[in-house]
């Protein structure tokens, strides 16, 4: 296994781990595991293209920091067109451990939809396959 390749089997984890707690009704948890995927899988994305990864957290600056890396319009457009998904998915990571805010099923619902958007995006992009299926 090379150095960096457990970020993303840790990111496989963390979204297994985020189907498991959504079945289960666990939002709060679903959320932030999804965020831990999505955070980590893009980490080692750019771990692999510059030989180690960012050291941050927030989520719509690590996937503009993959943008500039692969000097690709296309990730910058996927970024504005999704915005809303990556702001939402930064929420989780900070309000799911530390604010009274709850998710739901519909907003998890929705934050894996977006997220299997996302990782089919990086797939047909960079030939960097993530499997969603359990």
């Amino acid at each position: 296994m090379e150095k960096i390749d457990f970020l993303k089997q840790r990111a496989k984890e963390f979204w297994d781990e985020a189907n498991r707690l959504f079945n289960e009704g666990k939002y709060n948890l679903a959320a932030f595991s999804l965020e831990q995927a999505v955070q980590l899988y893009i980490k080692y994305l750019i771990a692999k293209k510059v030989g180690e990864w960012p050291k941050i957290h927030y989520l719509p600056d690590l996937f503009k920091k993959l943008a500039e890396i692969e000097e690709d319009k296309e990730f910058y457009e996927f970024y504005e067109n999704n915005e809303i998904f990556f702001d939402d998915l930064s929420d989780a990571y900070f309000t799911s451990r530390y604010l009274p805010k709850e998710f739901n099923r519909s907003l998890v619902s929705a934050l894996l939809e977006n997220c299997k958007k996302f990782f089919k995006f990086i797939e047909e992009k960079l030939n960097e396959r993530f499997d969603v299926n359990q």
